[in-house]
């Protein structure tokens, strides 16, 4: 992918297409799922909400918010309830695209607009511990209704914050910048075979495989969160070892 190119679709007409080319540059960091899914729809989103006057701040607290809100749903382990977790998450993933892109437009960047970027890539950790928390449900060890589910899933979101919060704040105000990238980012944009497996082992290719799932065979859900979680651990160790040694001595 090249630095230039743009998320186009078939029926852009000229005024998206010009749109497009002010606001949706190619970076790094984009994954597979954001670049040639959600990046084809945000921009009819950014014109509905530069329509509407909302701040690229605003949009990026929904953002957060159906991001952590999937969880909520995953937590439920219901059929239903994965389908919601679906459209939730990718809602709030939907608007962390369509932030960034009416901020180019307007011109309306802030540190306060970076601080919450970061508040939204914290606001996958609770995902992370819900899908836990629903195999631990399918499992039969946890019995609970899902109020008690919803004020156990609250309080970690809670518990995660009080950490994360202040650590934001902090790297806020170093000067860090949006293109930062760690040494597993720059593995796996060498080839689309490694943006495959990233897109596979992140959220995005979760949800879209537990949608699948979800819909054909559903009672080999709780398989799909062992082996997703196994691997994530292993993925968060090999991850570990390979950003310790890209550190020079």
């Amino acid at each position: 992918m090249k630095d230039k190119q743009i998320a186009s679709t078939w029926f852009d007409t000229v005024e998206i297409k010009r749109l497009r080319e002010r606001s949706q540059a190619y970076s790094t960091k984009e994954d597979l799922w954001s670049w040639f899914v959600l990046r084809r729809i945000s921009i009819f989103v950014t014109v509905i909400f530069l329509k509407l006057r909302l701040t690229p701040n605003t949009i990026s607290w929904l953002s957060a918010f159906f991001v952590v809100f999937s969880g909520f749903w995953l937590i439920q382990a219901t059929p239903f309830a994965f389908i919601l977790a679906f459209f939730s998450y990718n809602f709030g993933y939907l608007f962390d695209c369509v932030d960034g892109e009416v901020a180019r437009l307007t011109g309306n960047t802030s540190k306060k607009g970076y601080f919450i970027d970061l508040l939204i890539q914290g606001a996958t950790l609770p995902v992370y511990i819900s899908i836990l928390f629903a195999l631990i449900y399918l499992e039969g060890y946890l019995n609970a209704p899902w109020n008690v589910l919803a004020i156990i899933y609250f309080l970690i979101i809670i518990i995660i914050a009080a950490l994360f919060v202040p650590i934001a704040y902090q790297l806020t105000f170093k000067q860090s910048t949006n293109e930062t990238r760690d040494p597993v980012n720059k593995i796996r944009t060498k080839t689309f075979l490694f943006e495959l497996t990233g897109f596979m082992l992140g959220l995005p290719g979760f949800f879209a495989i537990l949608l699948l799932v979800t819909l054909i065979v559903p009672n080999y859900v709780q398989y799909f969160f062992t082996t997703f979680l196994l691997i994530m651990t292993l993925k968060v160790c090999a991850r570990f070892l390979i950003t310790i040694r890209s550190f020079k001595k």
